[in-house]
């Protein structure tokens, strides 16, 4: 089937000049669809793959922040299966082998979030486990009660970096715009929140699922959680 991978970005080609010549070797994606808040990666990239047509570059008009920025890279695939792909992190092939495997030949469901179980082990971090949580469907129902008995749940709403349908993404629309323009650090939770509640999704952990997550300073996270109100934010799912 035919997967977009959407990459966001502000100011991340040292990233983006390593992970762009490998994802246009990997047979599962269709197509890449970057969105830029500034529009510096994307006029690096518009002169180095000028003849790409596999790369779709789009620029903001102005900042729109994470929670947004990823939303309008969703929205601007053309395929109905995406990969929401931050632009500091890599997914290796194996990640997308792992979700083929896991569907088995079937259709994948556009009401479920497909999430990696693991990031992979940096030189300066020990990666994210999610492996505990493997098995289990996490819905509307179940949601809070996840997050009071799984540990790791905690990192795992905020950390994406999965695949999803545009149908899923856009059920999820109605939005508090202050908690949606204050979210910052926590985009991913709140979105999650979304998409738990009025998208009624199923999110799963998928075995062997896994990809490079990145621990740097000038993250998007460590640069703007201090700025974020995050008991509000945990209590979303208390």
């Amino acid at each position: 089937m035919k997967l977009s991978l959407c990459i966001p970005t502000m100011d991340r080609w040292d990233f983006l000049k390593v992970s762009l010549p490998k994802y246009l070797e990997n047979p599962y994606i269709d197509e890449i669809v970057i969105c830029d808040e500034n529009g510096k990666d994307a006029d690096i990239i518009s002169s180095i793959f000028s003849n790409n047509t596999k790369i779709k570059i789009f620029k903001n008009d102005r900042v729109l922040g994470a929670f947004f920025n990823k939303r309008r890279a969703v929205s601007l695939a053309n395929n109905e299966f995406v990969c929401l792909m931050d632009s500091d992190n890599f997914a290796p092939v194996s990640y997308f082998e792992a979700w083929e495997k896991y569907l088995g030949g079937a259709e994948p469901n556009i009401n479920t979030i497909y999430s990696p179980s693991k990031t992979i082990k940096q030189v300066n971090h020990p990666g994210f486990n999610f492996t505990e949580l493997c098995g289990l469907v996490i819905n509307q129902a179940n949601f809070k009660d996840i997050w009071k008995k799984y540990k790791s749940s905690e990192c795992f709403y905020n950390t994406g970096n999965y695949i999803i349908s545009k149908t899923l993404m856009s059920k999820s629309e109605p939005y508090h715009l202050e908690m949606a323009i204050k979210s910052k650090s926590l985009d991913v939770l709140y979105q999650n929140y979304l998409l738990l509640t009025v998208g009624d999704c199923n999110f799963i952990s998928i075995p062997n699922m896994e990809y490079d997550h990145i621990v740097h300073n000038g993250s998007y996270y460590i640069q703007t959680s201090h700025m974020v109100n995050i008991p509000l934010y945990y209590s979303l799912f208390e």
